[in-house]
């Protein structure tokens, strides 16, 4: 911890001379720093990624979609093969009109258990898929990345690079998707459980 609290107070002090800052730092972090400050970059300037308008906007969007799905779909993929013994089915769904003239892609997970099932804690339903999602909102500045039930995540992707920043933050989805898959129902939901009996 201190040589992190070091760190921080000799990249503070250098930010104050204007020779380094958050955004050049030549120190990766395991935060997504670019992002977030890009991210602000955006809400102070009221674009996104320097676009003003939302046609320009959108296809940003659209490009960032094409970089990001071959990290996101090799993710699903990993999951696939760790927790359902390749019995999973992976769907790029979009992207498409969100029903409210926003856009939104869904990265889906599924698997015959899956679908077989419904969610016995909460609302009577079908159990959804695993699912990464990617929405730019209508009354959104930019998009955002999320989980069917968590996130809001800053959608910083123009290049391959930041695609592949974006891992850390798609495995916490994935991971945080198939743990309230498994709240919903029960234990045996994911196939490699019949392994641990």
């Amino acid at each position: 911890m201190p040589t992190q609290l070091n760190h921080l107070t000799e990249h503070l002090v250098e930010k104050e001379k204007g020779t380094r800052n958050a955004m050049n730092s030549p120190q990766p972090a395991a935060i997504r720093a670019d992002d977030l400050l890009r991210h602000l970059q955006d809400l102070r300037s009221g674009t996104y990624e320097g676009a003003h308008n939302r046609s320009a906007k959108e296809e940003l969007y659209r490009r960032g979609i094409e970089l990001l799905t071959p990290v996101a779909v090799a993710l699903l993929e990993e999951a696939n093969v760790l927790f359902l013994q390749h019995t999973g089915e992976i769907q790029v769904i979009g992207p498409e009109d969100d029903g409210s003239g926003g856009l939104e892609t869904r990265y889906e997970l599924s698997w015959p258990e899956q679908r077989a099932a419904q969610v016995t804690r909460g609302p009577r339903e079908p159990l959804q898929p695993v699912r990464i999602v990617v929405n730019y909102a209508q009354g959104f500045l930019h998009p955002h990345l999320a989980g069917s039930t968590a996130g809001f995540w800053p959608f910083q992707v123009r290049s391959q690079a930041d695609a592949e920043r974006q891992k850390g933050i798609l495995a916490a989805i994935i991971e945080l998707e198939l743990h309230q898959r498994i709240f919903e129902t029960d234990w045996q939901i994911l196939p490699i459980s019949q392994q641990l009996a």
